[in-house]
């Protein structure tokens, strides 16, 4: 059969579009580039941020957002109302994300950085005092809960003044967090002392008594913190009692938590219980028996362990 110059354009053609969707699918080439940048918890932002700031949107509508700044959380804010530069990350942001909007009168938390201080002229850097960006794009801003910023507020201001304590004191002071009642407060303390991975085995019996909160966010972080515990190879005698009351607190979940996010973490941190003839029934129980096949893949990952 004879191939007329119509099929070869169309053939052409085709392997052109092909080569385009690959391209600019999100699972084509360019997803290859490099990793996923890893995303801050509240902790980080705060710490990273030269500025952190609870402001009240002027206008959002022309080329720099115009906000009235409430209080200065961290940092200090030149002067009480700042233009924020957030335009680019609309442009290049990723498929799917959302845009960056600023509601006129929306009460805002933003994580900024200077913005437009390297210009060559003294005047332009000058001119730019007031100008300010979000750390890390879309990253750098929590809008203001309904139900009032009271929460937040407390939860920023303390950690602001932790992020700026030497490495060891943060790392007290993040334990000493583990008492407040704020529980965003305890969900980002437990979340950069599993990032710090320094957490000590007197820790156990506070993390026992998260295992029983409402929050899932909370439960997960106690299990993953309890997981490194285990694994560290620091349990002493003297802490023996507290790491098998942990242990059976987190068996307790990994057979009856409602959740079963939490029942899958439980299991991952009985697994890496030091001493594994202890619990290899247990994951053998719930490798046959749990109702979701999340739970009983990461019992049966478990069991290949050697």
């Amino acid at each position: 059969m004879s191939v007329t110059s119509g099929d070869r354009s169309i053939r052409k053609l085709a392997a052109f579009a092909g080569l385009a969707i690959f391209f600019l699918s999100p699972t084509g080439a360019m997803a290859q580039l490099g990793p996923v940048p890893e995303k801050l918890n509240l902790f980080q932002l705060v710490a990273r941020s030269e500025l952190v700031a609870h402001v009240r949107v002027r206008s959002g509508s022309l080329k720099y957002a115009i906000v009235e700044v409430q209080e200065a959380l961290k940092g200090t804010a030149p002067f009480p109302v700042l233009r924020i530069a957030f335009r680019d990350f609309n442009f290049n942001r990723d498929p799917g994300e959302d845009q960056i909007i600023f509601p006129d009168g929306q009460g805002e938390i933003l994580f900024l950085v200077p913005h437009g201080r390297n210009a060559r002229r003294r005047r332009d850097r000058e001119k730019n005092k007031d100008l300010y960006t979000l750390f890390r794009g879309q990253e750098g801003r929590i809008t203001v809960p309904a139900e009032g910023p009271g929460v937040l507020l407390e939860a920023i201001r303390r950690l602001s003044e932790v992020s700026r304590l030497d490495p060891t004191s943060q790392v007290e002071n993040l334990e000493g967090l583990l008492d407040s009642p704020n529980l965003l407060l305890l969900q980002t303390a437990l979340a950069e002392i599993e990032r710090l991975r320094t957490p000590r085995p007197s820790l156990l019996f506070r993390l026992i008594g998260f295992l029983g909160s409402h929050s899932t966010t909370l439960r997960i972080g106690s299990l993953r913190v309890m997981a490194l515990i285990f694994a560290s190879g620091r349990i002493g005698d003297e802490s023996l009692d507290g790491a098998r009351a942990a242990l059976a607190a987190a068996l307790e979940r990994a057979r009856n938590d409602p959740d079963e996010t939490v029942r899958a973490q439980a299991v991952a941190s009985i697994a890496v219980w030091p001493v594994r003839h202890e619990v290899q029934g247990e994951l053998q129980a719930i490798a046959g028996a749990d109702p979701a096949q999340a739970v009983r893949y990461e019992a049966e990952k478990a069991l290949f362990k050697p």
